[in-house]
């Protein structure tokens, strides 16, 4: 299990800079004759971004609107197709989705299940983020995957931090009212007290 941090360049935090982080590291990802899946892909799939050209390209929502391959829930119990042994990935995308899910054990249990033996799933979530979209339902910390990720059966889990600058003044205010002490804050984290986590990458591998 590893934990590390994207450096982010400049200071203050935004929605846009927060997909950036995201998109930076997606280019470091070679998805060459892979087999992929990408999940709540709306209209923005991962491999605008990643390297190569894929083997196979399959996209995952519950909205039909967005006309994915297959139109799904990932809240509830995989499809029939999707047990089948044969629809397995090497590659699975779960980007900025998993907080607008209500079952999101079974959410991962379900990507758990799409991954091939050796494969890699890749998740993101936003931590510090204003609500948006019609259904957000959720905030994880690291160590919900820490947790979560190994007991589902994820061999091998590294998480990276997307974390920001943001008001000195603002962030002792906000801990203050919230009762945390901010030197077992930054002792845990390791960080001074004017940097925040904004989402986290996590990369599963199985």
């Amino acid at each position: 299990m590893t934990l590390s941090v994207i450096t982010p360049k400049g200071s203050g935090y935004s929605m846009s800079k927060s997909r950036e982080k995201i998109n930076q590291f997606l280019a470091e990802i070679d998805i060459t004759g892979k087999t992929v899946l990408d999940v709540g892909v709306q209209n923005n799939p991962a491999k605008k971004y990643t390297k190569g050209i894929p083997k196979k390209y399959m996209t995952l929502d519950i909205d039909e609107e967005w006309k994915p391959d297959v139109v799904a829930d990932i809240n509830q119990m995989m499809s029939k197709e999707f047990k089948e042994e044969t629809i397995k990935f090497d590659i699975v995308f779960c980007l900025e989705v998993l907080e607008h899910c209500w079952n999101p054990i079974q959410v991962i249990k379900n990507l758990f299940v799409w991954v091939k033996r050796g494969g890699v799933c890749y998740i993101s979530v936003p931590f510090v983020n204003l609500i948006h979209d019609k259904w957000d339902m959720l905030r994880y910390t690291y160590q919900f995957f820490e947790k979560v990720l190994p007991m589902v059966g994820f061999k091998s889990v590294e998480i990276k931090r997307r974390i920001a600058t943001v008001g000195l003044n603002d962030y002792m205010n906000f801990n203050k009212k919230e009762g945390i002490r901010m030197s077992k804050v930054t002792q845990k984290m390791g960080l001074s007290k004017h940097i925040a986590d904004i989402g986290y990458f996590v990369i599963a591998k199985k």
